[in-house]
C-alpha cells in the first residue's frame, strides 16, 4: 500500500505547480489512488495511513512516528480499501478529532486538523451521508463511526485524567481478586481526629474506645477549613500521621480520586501529589518547577506556579510518607529560597515550602508515621490531624460488606452475607479479631483469607494462604528500610525493615511455638526484640522501630488469672496465625543457627578467601621454589567443604521440624488446619468454653514453611530483602521428601490428610506432590467439611500425577459437597477404582456433573451414593451412563428417593452391563410389590447365567436375604446423622416384612432365625429412641 501512495503522491508532483494541498481535488485522488490499488493487487495486513505535519503544506505520507499515529487493520477486498481511502480524504477539509471505535480498540491517539472554510462547504452535505455509512467490510466487520469534537487541552483537565488513570491503578495484590475493585466501591472512611502527637506519646495504635470516643471525627474536606486559617494569605500545613496500616495511603489515594472528580477540595484547582521516598532517591538539584514539570510533564508552564501575585493560593501540595525522605530545618543547612525556579536538593524544595519562603500561598498536606512527626518544627504545622483507623465494629462491618459482596461476583449473595454476619457477630464479642481489625491492614488481611477459603473457583488464579500473607507483608512494607530520621545506611540489604521484623518478633514468634505459648509479657518483649541492641544507631533504630512497627504486630490483652503484681498485662500477635508465619519465615531464612553453624560460616569465609589468596602466590612461588610441602595449604580449601556440610544439615533439620510439626500424634484429633483459620476470623458459634482446657495447636506452622519455598512467595520476599536461596530450597525439598513419603505411607486420620494436601498445595512444586502421592493409595477425607478452597487443593494436588496414577479408593463421604463443588472435584474423580461420595446432597444436578466428571475414569470398580438425595430422574441418568464403565461391579444408591419403576429401569441395566454384581436399594420409598419385583429381576439371567444382587430389605420374598447384617449395621452407623424418623419407619418395615416371613416356614430353625434377626431390628430401634434422647450415635457389632 506504501507503494501505492508514494507513486500517486509522486506522479502528483511532477505535473502540478505547487500549490496548497487543499486545492488538491477529492475526485482525482481517489480515482488516482483506485487505479493504482487496483493494479497492484492486495496488500500488507497492516498499515500506517498518513501523517499531517503542516496545516497548508502538501500530504506527507512516510512512517508514523510518536502520538500522531491512527492505526488501521484491514481486512477484505480492494473495495474496503478504496472507500476508507475516500473517507480519509474527505477528512482532510473538516475541523475533526478522529478516534477509531470499531475493531482497532485499546488507547487511541487524536489528531485535530484545521482548513478553512471556504474548502469543507462543497463537502458538508456529503459528508453527513458518508460518516454513518462508511468502511463497510464483506469480511465481517461493523462499520465505523466518526464524531467530532474538541480535544481536552486544558492541562489542569489533563493533569486531573492522568491523576486518575494513575490513583485508579490496582496493586497486583488487589487484582488477584479477579479485578473489580476499585476505590470508590470498597472506600470505608477510617476515624480522623485533630489530635496533637503530644497528647498520646507512646501510646499503643489500638486505642481505647474510652479514649477517642468524646472528640468529633473529622472527614477529609475539613481538613483545610478556612475557619482554622488565622493568616488568609498565608496557605496551611495540615499534619496527617497515624501508626503502620491505619490508611494514611488508601486516604491520600481516595482523596487524590475525589479531587479529579470534583467532589472535595474545590477551593483548589491544581493539586500535587508526590512521594516523599521518590524524592528521596533524586540525586541532582532541581527546582520545584522542574520538580513539578518531571513528574508532570502537562504543568511545565502553569502559571499556579509562578509565585506571581497570589495564584498559589489555588494550589495544593501532598506528600507522602516523609518519614522516608530527610528534612532538616535548620537555616545553616537548608538555605532559604522563595524561587520556584531555583534548583534546590528536593528535601530543602520541600522544607522551604513548609517553612512558607516559597509559595507562602500554597496549601500543604504532609502524611507520616508516629517516629517522624517530630521532624516538621511545631511552628510550621498549622493543624496535626490523626488518622485512628477504624474503632468501631460498625466501620469495620461497612469494610467487609464493601469487599465481599463485591468478591461474590456473579454468585448468590446469601453465602456472602451469611460470611458478614458471623463475621460481624465475632467482632462484636470484643474478640482478638476485633482488636486486629482496628488497623484496615488487618480487614484487608480477613477480607482476602475468607475469600480464598469461600469464593476460590476453577477460574481463579493459582493462589495460597502463604501467598496472601506475603502480600500482606509487601502491602505494608514493601522496600522499606530502617532509618533514623531518614538516613539510610550503605548496606541496605542488612537495614531491611522486614529483615528486622523477622530477627526480633520472627524470634518471639518462634520461641513462642517452641515453648507452646501465645501470649509475652513485657519482659519477655524486652528480651527478643531489643535484648542485644549496643550501639548508638542501634537503639536508635530499635526506636523508631517500636514506635512504628512493633504495635502493628502485637497488641496487648489482659488475661485473667494472672499474678495480680504482673498487672495481668500481656501481649499478643494482632491475628494468631501471623505468629506462626513470622516463625516459619524465621526459620526458613536461616536465623535460628547454633553456635557452631554461626561460627563455622565465618571461620569458612574468612578461610575461604585467605585459601583463594594464598594459593594464587604459591602457585607463583612453586614455579621458582618447587616444593611439595606447600601443597599442605590446600586443605585451607577443606573449611568452605566443612561449612557446606554443616549447612547441608542444618538444611535437613528444617525438614525434619516440618515433618514434626506436621505428623505430631496429638493434634490427629484437630479440624484440619483450614477450619481452624477459618474459626479463627469467623469464631466459634454456640456454647462458650468458659476457659481454655487445651494447649493451641500450630499446625499452620509447617505449612507456612513449604508455602514460603514457593518461587513466587521467595520473589515477594526478596522485594521486601529477605533473600531465600535456590540452592536452599533444593537441600530442604530434598530431605523433606523423605518424611513425607515414609509418613504418607501410614495411615493418616482425615483432617491430618488433608492437612498433608494442603501443605503439598501450598509447596507449589508438582514434582514432589506426584512422588509423595504416588505412596497413598487411600484418600480418605470422610467428615472433613470440604469448601471450595479445598476442593480446589485437592483436584490441584492430583492433577500433578502422572496418568497412570490410580487410587484405591477415594472416599469422600459426609463432607457437604453440593453440586457446585462437584465441578470443581473433577480432576479429582479420574484416578480411583472406589467412589464414595455418600452422605451429601448431590440431588438430581449433582449427579448429572458426576456422570459426566466420571466420563473420563475407565477404572472405576465401586460407586456408592448412598443418602444424596437422589430420585428417579438420578436413576434414569444412571441407567443410561452404566455403559460407559465396564470395570463397575458394585452400585449403591440406598436411603435415595427412588421409586419402583426408576429402581426397576436401574436394575434391568445393571443386568445388561457385563461387571455389576451388586445393587444397594434399601432405605428407598419401595413398594412391597416393588421388592418382589426386583428380587425377581435379580435373578440368574438364562443365557448368562450370571446373577445381580439386588439389596433392597432385610428379606428377599419370604426368605431373610444373606446381606441383612451389613444393610442394620449401615443403618446403626448413620442413624445419629440420617433422618431418625425415616429411619424408624423403615425398621418398622422391615419388622413387618420379617413377621409374615416367619409365618410363612414351618421350620423351627428358619423361624429362629427370623426371630433373630427382628431381635436385631429392635435392638437398632431402641438405640434410635436412646440416641435422640442422648444425642449419642448407635452401632451393630
Amino acid at each position: 500500500m506504501w507503494a501505492v501512495l508514494r507513486l500517486t503522491w509522486q506522479e502528483d508532483r511532477a505535473v502540478r505547480s505547487p500549490r496548497p494541498a487543499v486545492e488538491w481535488t477529492l475526485s482525482s485522488a481517489v480515482k488516482q489512488v483506485s487505479e493504482r490499488w487496483q493494479r497492484l493487487g492486495k496488500i500488507n495486513e497492516e498499515f500506517t495511513v498518513y501523517r499531517a505535519s503542516r496545516l497548508v503544506k502538501m500530504w506527507r505520507f512516510g512512517r508514523p512516528s510518536g502520538t500522531e499515529v491512527l492505526r488501521w487493520r484491514c481486512q477484505g477486498s480492494p473495495r474496503d480499501v478504496c472507500c476508507k481511502l475516500h473517507t480519509r480524504a474527505l477528512k482532510k477539509t473538516f475541523n475533526l478529532s478522529l478516534r477509531s471505535d470499531g475493531i482497532c480498540g485499546g488507547g487511541v491517539n487524536r489528531h485535530h486538523f484545521s482548513f478553512p472554510a471556504k474548502t469543507t462547504s462543497s463537502y458538508r452535505n456529503t459528508w453527513r451521508e458518508l460518516r454513518t455509512s462508511m468502511c463497510y467490510s464483506i469480511s465481517g466487520f461493523n462499520p465505523r463511526f466518526f464524531c467530532t469534537y474538541e480535544p481536552v487541552t486544558d492541562p489542569i483537565e489533563i493533569h486531573k485524567q492522568k491523576l486518575t488513570l494513575w490513583f485508579s491503578h490496582l496493586p497486583q495484590e488487589e487484582r488477584q481478586f479477579g479485578g473489580y475493585f476499585s476505590p470508590e466501591t470498597m472506600h470505608v472512611q477510617p476515624l480522623i481526629l485533630e489530635r496533637h502527637p503530644d497528647e498520646d506519646r507512646g501510646l499503643s495504635p489500638f486505642k481505647e474506645k474510652t479514649s477517642i470516643s468524646t472528640r468529633p471525627s473529622l472527614t477529609v474536606e475539613q481538613l483545610f477549613d478556612a475557619n482554622n486559617n488565622g493568616n488568609k494569605a498565608r496557605g496551611l500545613n495540615v499534619l496527617l500521621y497515624g501508626a503502620v496500616g491505619t490508611g494514611k495511603s488508601t486516604v491520600v489515594r481516595k482523596l487524590v480520586l475525589d479531587w479529579c472528580a470534583g467532589s472535595v477540595f474545590s477551593q483548589f484547582k491544581l493539586v500535587l501529589p508526590f512521594s516523599c521516598e521518590d524524592l528521596s532517591h533524586l540525586s541532582k538539584p532541581t527546582s520545584l518547577r522542574d520538580l513539578v514539570g518531571r513528574k508532570y510533564m502537562h504543568l511545565r508552564k502553569t502559571p499556579y506556579l509562578s509565585g506571581d501575585y497570589d495564584k498559589a493560593k489555588d494550589v495544593l501540595f501532598i506528600f507522602n510518607g516523609m518519614e522516608k525522605m530527610k528534612l532538616d530545618f535548620r537555616i545553616g543547612s537548608t538555605e532559604l529560597c522563595s524561587d520556584p525556579n531555583e534548583a534546590l536538593p528536593s528535601g530543602a524544595v520541600v522544607v522551604n515550602l513548609l517553612r512558607k519562603y516559597l509559595l507562602p500561598e500554597a496549601s500543604i498536606l504532609v502524611t507520616t508515621r508516629l517516629s517522624a512527626v517530630d521532624r516538621v518544627p511545631k511552628k510550621y504545622i498549622n493543624r496535626y490531624v490523626q488518622i485512628c483507623g477504624f474503632n468501631d465494629p460498625d466501620r469495620q462491618r461497612a469494610y467487609f460488606t464493601s469487599r465481599l459482596l463485591q468478591q461474590n461476583e456473579g454468585k448468590p449473595e446469601k453465602a456472602a452475607e451469611m460470611l458478614i454476619e458471623m463475621l460481624y457477630l465475632n467482632l462484636q464479642r470484643e474478640s482478638q479479631l476485633a482488636t486486629a481489625c482496628f488497623l484496615p491492614s488487618y480487614c484487608w488481611l480477613t477480607c482476602a483469607t475468607l475469600h480464598l477459603l469461600h469464593f476460590t473457583d476453577t477460574k481463579s488464579p493459582i493462589r495460597t494462604l502463604t501467598g496472601i500473607y506475603t502480600s500482606f507483608m509487601r502491602l505494608n512494607f514493601g522496600g522499606e528500610v530502617i532509618t533514623v530520621d531518614g538516613n539510610v545506611s550503605s548496606q541496605e540489604q542488612q537495614n531491611s525493615l522486614m529483615l528486622y521484623v523477622v530477627r526480633t518478633v520472627g524470634k518471639l514468634a518462634f520461641d513462642g511455638i517452641t515453648n507452646k505459648r501465645t501470649s509475652f509479657s513485657a519482659e519477655e518483649l524486652e528480651q527478643w526484640v531489643g535484648g542485644k541492641t549496643k550501639t548508638d544507631e542501634e537503639l536508635q533504630q530499635l526506636a523508631v522501630f517500636r514506635t512504628d512497627v512493633l504495635d502493628f504486630f502485637l497488641v496487648p490483652r489482659d488475661y485473667h488469672g494472672m499474678d495480680p503484681e504482673s498487672g495481668g498485662r500481656r501481649y499478643v500477635f494482632a491475628v494468631p496465625a501471623m505468629q506462626e508465619y513470622l516463625a516459619a519465615l524465621y526459620v526458613v531464612l536461616g536465623e535460628n543457627k547454633s553456635v557452631l553453624e554461626k561460627l563455622t560460616k565465618e571461620v569458612s569465609e574468612a578461610l575461604g578467601q585467605a585459601s583463594e589468596d594464598i594459593t594464587s602466590l604459591l602457585s607463583i612461588i612453586s614455579k621458582i621454589i618447587p616444593f611439595r610441602i606447600f601443597a599442605v595449604f590446600n586443605l585451607l580449601k577443606l573449611f568452605p567443604k566443612l561449612f557446606e556440610r554443616v549447612s547441608s544439615h542444618s538444611k535437613g533439620r528444617i525438614a525434619n521440624t516440618m515433618a514434626a510439626e506436621m505428623f505430631r500424634s496429638e493434634d490427629s484429633f484437630n479440624e484440619d488446619v483450614l477450619d481452624q483459620v477459618e474459626q479463627s476470623l469467623l469464631g466459634v458459634h454456640g456454647p462458650q468454653p468458659q476457659e481454655e482446657t487445651y494447649t493451641r495447636a500450630f499446625e499452620l506452622y509447617p505449612i507456612f514453611m513449604g508455602g514460603l519455598l514457593h518461587y513466587g512467595n521467595r520473589r515477594l520476599l526478596d522485594q521486601l530483602g529477605c533473600s531465600i536461596k535456590s540452592h536452599t530450597v533444593s537441600q530442604i525439598t530434598r530431605a523433606l521428601r523423605k518424611h513425607l513419603i515414609k509418613e504418607s505411607q501410614k495411615k493418616q486420620p482425615p483432617e491430618e490428610l488433608m492437612d498433608l494436601l494442603v501443605l503439598l498445595y501450598e509447596f507449589q512444586n508438582p514434582r514432589l506432590t506426584a512422588e509423595v502421592l504416588q505412596s497413598i493409595k487411600t484418600i480418605n477425607l470422610s467428615t472433613v467439611r470440604m469448601t471450595p478452597h479445598k476442593c480446589f487443593v485437592l483436584s490441584t494436588v492430583l492433577s500433578c500425577t502422572s496418568s497412570s496414577f490410580h487410587l484405591n479408593e477415594l472416599n469422600l463421604s459426609s463432607c457437604h459437597i453440593t453440586p457446585e463443588l462437584l465441578q470443581m472435584l473433577w480432576p479429582a474423580f479420574h484416578h480411583t477404582s472406589n467412589l464414595k461420595l455418600c452422605d451429601n446432597y448431590l440431588t438430581d444436578t449433582g449427579i448429572s456433573h458426576l456422570l459426566e466428571a466420571l466420563s473420563g475414569n475407565h477404572s472405576l470398580q465401586r460407586l456408592c451414593l448412598m443418602h444424596t438425595g437422589l430420585g428417579d430422574r438420578s436413576a434414569q441418568l444412571l441407567a443410561e451412563r452404566l455403559g460407559q464403565h465396564e470395570m463397575l461391579q458394585e452400585l449403591n444408591v440406598a436411603y435415595n428417593n427412588i421409586g419402583d419403576s426408576a429402581a426397576l429401569t436401574l436394575v434391568d441395566a445393571c443386568r445388561e452391563h457385563p461387571s455389576i454384581h451388586t445393587v444397594h436399594l434399601y432405605l428407598n420409598h419401595l413398594t412391597d410389590v416393588g421388592k418382589q419385583s426386583l428380587y425377581v429381576r435379580g435373578g440368574p439371567r438364562v443365557k448368562e447365567g450370571r446373577r445381580v444382587k439386588v439389596l433392597a430389605s432385610v428379606t428377599e420374598g419370604s426368605d431373610i436375604s444373606e446381606d441383612w447384617h451389613p444393610i442394620l449395621s449401615v443403618i446403626g452407623k448413620n442413624s445419629v446423622s440420617w433422618d431418625r424418623g425415616r429411619v424408624r419407619e423403615q425398621l418398622l418395615v422391615f419388622l413387618k416384612d420379617l413377621e409374615w416371613g416367619r409365618k410363612q416356614h414351618q421350620s423351627f430353625w428358619k423361624k429362629m432365625h427370623f426371630r433373630r434377626v427382628e431381635s436385631v431390628v429392635r435392638q437398632t430401634l431402641r438405640l434410635l429412641e436412646k440416641s435422640s434422647d442422648t444425642g449419642t450415635g448407635t452401632g451393630i457389632k
